[in-house]
């Protein structure tokens, strides 16, 4: 067997194909990705030793006229240009399961904090007194012992339905003191107060506090919660467009895998950088798209329905903020303003770096639903 040329273009490897079978000259057909220029290659190799002569004199002709009529051969019994399409055929995919189940899950928790939202609300606490709601406090990263402090120091005075402005001089120093107790900040407010000059003893805490008390979940529930209908719904649409595909590809059971190990990864820089509170689906949502445009790259046969106006929007909000953040940093440090655009981009970042070192694994290949 020997090669007797290679095409770029699919549709005229299949008329070759055609062709060379219609001479009565077997050849196979080898479809290959080219990483130099992004795109698929078909190298033509002819089995019978005496018939590459013919073959390869057939191939110079054609590369001059590929459109001409004499190549219009008709089409063979069984093709045997090797083009895989069973895998991207919509029957055999699997069905989307776990991207729905965390959808909906998402959505229930936003629900249920927003009713009790609304119920420490009507007890007068706002959030110059209660920060979190029960659900939030329960599946945050972490919740630090001032916090836990201040929820006792609220609870033994029954503080509920009292503005702060009622509440007497001794107590309000008893929530200063809790609110003031160390724990994580974060590396960003470390430098930050390293720079300023100031000791930042305040910002260093236990880390990974309720987790190392048995709290395991916490390394990945901060996915589910959200802030606002905004908030959610970005994270969700974006869900549902990028999880699906995926799903359909990998099945349930890798998707979960991927969804796991992307949550937990990107909680665990976030909180690293910024301390425990943050909350949002975005960071394994950044992870999606990053596994999806490495797939893209070594196994573009896989046909994810990503293009490239997708990559550089999402690209470009994932900079723009790491841009807002310096502009936030200089603000902090060199003057007396505290502006901070309150959004876990070190979740973004990291999400989309580990999913696409996730996607160069075969583990995470397509597969076929049986």
């Amino acid at each position: 067997m020997r090669t007797i040329g290679t095409l770029s273009n699919e549709n005229f490897a299949h008329r070759l194909t055609n062709y060379l079978s219609y001479q009565g000259i077997k050849s196979k057909c080898d479809m290959q990705f080219d990483a130099a220029t992004g795109s698929m290659t078909y190298q033509f190799w002819v089995q019978d030793e005496d018939a590459i002569a013919k073959a390869e004199m057939i191939f110079a002709e054609f590369v001059k006229n590929p459109l001409s009529p004499k190549y219009d051969a008709p089409e063979p019994q069984e093709p045997e240009l090797p083009i895989p399409k069973v895998e991207n055929d919509a029957p055999h995919r699997f069905r989307t399961h776990i991207t729905y189940v965390f959808l909906y899950l998402c959505t229930l928790i936003f629900f249920i904090s927003s009713l009790q939202e609304v119920s420490l609300e009507k007890l007068g606490l706002t959030e110059k007194t209660f920060l979190l709601t029960p659900i939030q406090a329960g599946l945050m990263f972490d919740l630090p012992p001032a916090v836990a402090e201040l929820e006792k120091v609220i609870e033994k005075y029954e503080l509920t339905g009292k503005p702060v402005e009622e509440i007497p001089p001794e107590i309000m120093a008893q929530l200063q003191r809790a609110d003031k107790a160390p724990y994580w900040h974060g590396i960003y407010d470390w430098i930050v107060y390293k720079i300023q000059g100031k000791a930042p003893t305040q910002i260093i805490g236990p880390l990974f506090w309720r987790i190392r008390q048995g709290e395991v979940w916490r390394l990945f529930t901060p996915c589910l919660l959200h802030h606002d209908i905004f908030h959610i719904l970005f994270n969700m649409i974006w869900l549902w467009y990028l999880g699906r595909p995926i799903e359909q590809r990998i099945g349930l059971w890798r998707t979960l895998v991927l969804t796991l190990v992307t949550g937990i990864g990107s909680n665990i820089f976030q909180y690293l950088m910024s301390g425990p509170f943050f909350i949002g689906y975005s960071g394994i949502v950044a992870a999606l798209a990053g596994f999806t445009w490495m797939r893209e790259k070594v196994a573009p046969w896989e046909g994810y329905p990503l293009n490239r106006t997708t990559i550089l929007f999402l690209f470009f909000f994932i900079a723009a903020i790491f841009v807002l953040q310096i502009v936030s940093f200089f603000i902090q440090v060199f003057t007396a303003g505290q502006f901070s655009p309150q959004i876990a981009n070190t979740a973004h970042i990291t999400g989309a770096i580990i999913g696409a070192l996730i996607a160069r694994y075969s583990f995470f290949a397509q597969r076929v639903a049986q």
